[in-house]
């Protein structure tokens, strides 16, 4: 007992014992990393690093952050030279230690080697199953579009497990891109005349990929893909052919989320005078939900009487973008559009605006904030007149006033002024009026 006693008591002054003051930073180790690190930033040739990164695995973590904070994304592929990486086994010490920090991908294909062998002597090395790029959520895929194959589609859906977004400029057929569980925007683009796009892929994609947000699969010429159903209740934005979507014209108009649809018309299309149909049908199925009308006139050669179908009743609609009209039918006021309403308005390459059709317009739409013109009206004089419109209208936001030419006939001067006007600034951000100019394009609310 006494035994016992005399324990608990050695335990309790052992508790009462101070415990040892934290030992003190090593600052030598802190001036190697120190030192190591403005060394390593000074070194240019990404291959001499990664040789350095070899010879002192100690300073590792402190390169791969460097890495990680100066290579957002990668370019890989065959093509090892364009890295600067002529190594081999250099290249692979870099692909094991960043291939989890990366979040976007660049394949580069030039046609040296195969994508497949040279991925298959990757793993090899690294004595893994698979390469894997799990924080990767953004892949483009360019370079020569003859390069790879669907069987590469296939590998790189094992690689990027969680991929989100895909840009191809290769020549695929669609066989494969199914693999990619997570894919919410998937783009084609048709760099060459031979796209092989199969319709038996392109439809199962149209059915089955059900989280897609965003689909392009626009062809620059004649599109060979035919569809007959859509069904992706997720889907925003679908860009496409007119002879790949006049077949299925009522489905995609149900598409619950849909909220941008550009429709380009195929290069043997673009001559025949019967093109009005789907657009009408379009404007008559979704009047209620449009708020953007975008539309090149020397492509789709819509009769003068087109207009007439804004006398519909259009609450919605916000923004009208009607490019190189070239009749004399003026359009743009209160008996044809919901002038207080309107945000967007261009008549950039029309042919014939009078200045008083100009001025009145301005005046009737009191909600305007974005003006594109043509190339007669984009002076200084404009300008003036239409400040004076502007500087009359109550907490009214400055109107951006859009030119292609309105800089080059400007003293530098000149243009300052305009640029920071309180009522009417100029602007050459144009962004407001891109759309399908081969075609024409809706919003939808």
């Amino acid at each position: 007992m006494l035994q016992n006693k005399k324990f608990y008591k050695h335990a309790l002054e052992a508790q009462r014992v101070p415990l040892p003051e934290p030992l003190a930073p090593n600052y030598i180790d802190n001036l190697h990393e120190i030192f190591f690190e403005q060394i390593f930033e000074r070194i240019d040739y990404i291959s001499d690093q990664v040789r350095m990164a070899r010879a002192y695995p100690q300073f590792l973590p402190q390169v791969l952050r460097i890495w990680q904070k100066r290579w957002h994304f990668r370019i890989v592929g065959p093509n090892t030279p364009f890295l600067g990486l002529l190594d081999i086994e250099d290249y692979v010490f870099f692909m094991e230690n960043m291939a989890s920090r990366f979040t976007e991908l660049h394949v580069h294909e030039d046609g040296v080697g195969s994508f497949a062998e040279f991925y298959d002597y990757i793993r090899h090395l690294c004595d893994i199953n698979i390469l894997r790029f799990p924080n990767v959520e953004s892949c483009v895929l360019g370079g020569n579009p003859n390069t790879m194959v669907d069987e590469d589609i296939r590998d790189l859906t094992a690689m990027l497990p969680n991929l989100k977004r895909l840009t191809s400029c290769m020549n695929l057929s669609g066989l494969y891109i199914r693999g990619f569980r997570k894919l919410e925007q998937l783009v084609f683009k048709s760099m060459y005349h031979s796209v092989p796009l199969d319709s038996r892929w392109i439809q199962e994609i149209c059915l089955s990929m059900t989280q897609l947000r965003v689909l392009d699969i626009t062809d620059s010429f004649d599109s060979c893909v035919r569809l007959h159903d859509i069904k992706l209740p997720n889907l925003e934005v679908l860009k496409i052919n007119l002879s790949t979507v006049e077949c299925m014209l009522s489905q995609v108009l149900q598409l619950p989320k849909l909220r941008k649809l550009a429709v380009r018309f195929d290069d043997s299309r673009q001559l025949h005078a019967d093109q009005e149909t789907i657009f009408q049908q379009i404007i008559v199925a979704k009047s209620e939900s449009i708020t953007r009308i975008a539309l090149n006139n020397e492509v789709v050669q819509l009769p003068a009487r087109w207009q007439h179908s804004l006398l519909l009743e259009l609450p919605k609609l916000r923004a009208l973008v009607c490019e190189n009209w070239y009749h004399d039918v003026f359009f743009l006021d209160n008996r044809h559009i919901p002038c207080s309403q309107m945000k967007v308005l261009s008549f950039s390459g029309w042919e014939t605006v009078r200045e008083n059709q100009l001025l009145e317009l301005v005046a009737e739409c009191t909600q305007l904030t974005q003006l594109a013109l043509n190339g007669y009206h984009s002076n200084s004089d404009k300008l003036q007149k239409l400040e004076q419109i502007r500087s009359m209208e109550r907490n009214a936001k400055p109107l951006q006033v859009f030119s292609e030419v309105m800089w080059t006939q400007m003293h530098p001067n000149e243009y300052h002024y305009w640029r920071c006007n309180k009522h009417v600034q100029v602007t050459c951000d144009g962004s407001d009026y891109e759309y399908q100019e081969d075609g024409f394009e809706f919003d939808f609310v």
